[in-house]
């Protein structure tokens, strides 16, 4: 087959759809698909990661006036975005609008199948949970923590709904305080400079798993993330995670092996609980749920259903 992603992979610092059609792109063509970027003649499959238009692909309307030409292509559409992720007021209705030329759809978490079927989504549908490329992430062979405690996290996004409250929480407590470390490896917020936490530029790849592992628990604030990648990419590299109740499609993945907490006093109460109990915590992560290799296949194996149907 031949088959487009309407976005552009990514070999360098950015955010999980990229890295996802970096992943599964690789995975279809050791499968022996065409894969391509553009929307040249006979295309068997487009996979819409985004339905704007923008420098790294095409859009929704671009996808509309292929179809006029070749009825015969197929569209699954990977719904990984919501406006409750950033406050906007623009994106549920694009999406909305996009999956009604879509011959199948997959969201990426339970929390946002629900979410868009509140506001009207009624097709047949599958969930698939991102999955991080375990040559970069998995656990140090080293599994007792350092002596004092280091906690991590990162982000490519700066937006506010990343959890900035909590981190800025953070670098306060620790002006008094010393019972841990805390590192934000990504773009921070602008118009913040913390005092306390240890800020690294955006890392890609292997160098931010070896960043990672230098680490003993993860943290994300995030709000209401559709499912996101870099709760995923701690966990593989072998912390446990802390994970804020209003995590969206994050706390599927993390209730197992981590602990929810509510504000950031009951963050410093989960934090000791996990450091009191560690081994206990990183036994019960699953490398192998956490890996693309799982999330490739489920998507291949809907794609050859969709391409069975007439």
């Amino acid at each position: 087959m031949i088959i487009s992603f309407n976005r552009m992979p990514a070999n360098s610092a950015w955010g999980g759809g990229a890295h996802f059609v970096t992943n599964f792109s690789q995975f279809l063509e050791k499968a022996g698909h065409k894969v391509v970027f553009d929307l040249r003649e006979n295309i068997d499959l487009i996979i819409m990661i985004d339905p704007r238009h923008n420098e790294r692909g095409y859009s929704i309307q671009d996808i509309v006036a292929y179809k006029q030409m070749f009825h015969n292509t197929k569209i699954l559409h990977r719904v990984n975005e919501c406006d409750k992720r950033k406050n906007t007021n623009f994106m549920d209705k694009l999406i909305l609008l996009s999956n009604r030329v879509a011959d199948h759809t997959v969201f990426i978490s339970e929390w946002l199948q629900r979410y868009f079927s509140e506001k009207g989504f009624s097709k047949d549908s599958d969930i698939i949970v991102n999955g991080c490329n375990v040559n970069h992430f998995y656990p140090s062979q080293n599994t007792k923590p350092n002596e004092k405690i280091r906690v991590v996290t990162h982000h490519w996004s700066d937006n506010w709904l990343k959890g900035f409250d909590i981190y800025t929480e953070i670098d306060k407590y620790l002006h008094n305080n010393d019972d841990f470390e805390f590192t934000y490896v990504g773009r921070y917020f602008k118009g913040y400079t913390p005092q306390k936490t240890k800020t690294i530029e955006p890392l890609y790849g292997k160098q931010l798993g070896d960043e990672l592992r230098s680490h003993d628990i993860y943290v994300t604030a995030s709000r209401w993330e559709p499912c996101g990648m870099h709760h995923i990419e701690g966990a593989a590299s072998g912390l446990p995670v802390l994970f804020h109740n209003h995590g969206g499609g994050i706390n599927e993945t993390c209730t197992k092996h981590g602990e929810v907490f509510y504000s950031f006093s009951d963050f410093i109460s989960k934090l000791n609980l996990i450091k009191n109990n560690y081994q206990s915590y990183r036994d019960r992560i699953d490398l192998q749920q956490l890996g693309s290799t799982l999330c490739d296949a489920k998507y291949y194996d809907v794609i050859l259903k969709m391409m069975r149907k007439t």
